[in-house]
């Protein structure tokens, strides 16, 4: 078993975080979709081989995951021991257009479960991270979800599909949902993205998140942290959240049973 070094990570993302916030700010805004994608595939690139040839000059030998985009791969845990998921940046839509909800998320998985997560917002330079069974941190301030109550009161953030045409199924998903809670909630929105509106669950700025899908690396870092929070993940029907998943919940006790009442029926 490895012992992470916390100050390492957060020095490595804010490294990489600081960099992307630099270029994110100075850069031409894209064109078209097409050229949004092919700056993305560039700075993705060049922060993926940051963050792994550090960690890896470091830790030589925890493996590293290439799956992020493969979404068959995340349905149980791809090594034995000990691996790495890397998400280098999360809302890559939001920092192309220079828009400052994105991050960088790390989770270390160990024997099968997420074990550590750091998640990084540059813009603000919020340093979320968590370790199994020792509470969850924000700039080394331990942090708790919030308090409320009932979902009238309730901010609640969701996510569609990244490619809404090809997951038709999970985009109607999605519309059905945010018709069903639009009227029970105080408020709903779509912040970008999805380890970040996860960390603010797990400290009190949001109230509840949800998603439809798969995709569970897209969630296990966030998750970790509202987890260590004093916060309740789910799947989207209650089940327990693990590897084979469909979509996610996450919010204090109260306001979860909530939202998985009202999500319940959604197909």
């Amino acid at each position: 078993m490895t012992t992470i070094d916390i100050h390492f990570c957060e020095m490595l993302l804010k490294k990489v975080g600081d960099e992307l916030h630099k270029t994110c700010k100075h850069w031409r805004q894209p064109s078209s979709s097409k050229d949004l994608f092919t700056k993305f595939n560039d700075v993705n690139n060049w922060a993926t081989n940051q963050l792994r040839t550090a960690l890896n000059e470091k830790y030589p030998y925890i493996q590293w995951s290439h799956s992020e985009f493969a979404v068959h791969n995340q349905e149980k845990p791809e090594f034995e021991g000990e691996y790495w998921i890397c998400d280098s940046i999360d809302g890559a839509i939001q920092f192309l257009q220079g828009i400052s909800a994105y991050t960088i998320s790390l989770c270390l998985i160990r024997d099968g479960q997420p074990v550590l997560a750091c998640i990084y917002e540059p813009c603000n330079q919020d340093f979320f991270h968590a370790k199994q069974g020792e509470g969850a941190f924000l700039n080394g301030d331990k942090i708790n979800v919030g308090v409320k109550e009932g979902l009238t009161d309730a901010l609640i953030t969701t996510t569609p599909p990244s490619n809404p045409n090809e997951e038709l199924a999970v985009t109607n998903q999605t519309i059905k949902g945010f018709e069903q809670l639009i009227p029970k909630a105080f408020a709903i929105r779509m912040l970008g993205s999805v380890s970040l509106q996860l960390a603010y669950v797990a400290c009190g700025r949001i109230d509840g998140y949800y998603e439809f899908g798969t995709g569970i690396y897209d969630w296990l870092a966030g998750a970790l942290i509202v987890k260590e929070a004093g916060g309740h993940v789910t799947d989207i029907r209650g089940s327990d959240f693990t590897w084979g998943s469909s979509g996610v919940i996450a919010a204090n006790t109260k306001i979860h049973a909530e939202l998985e009442k009202e999500l319940k029926d959604v197909k």
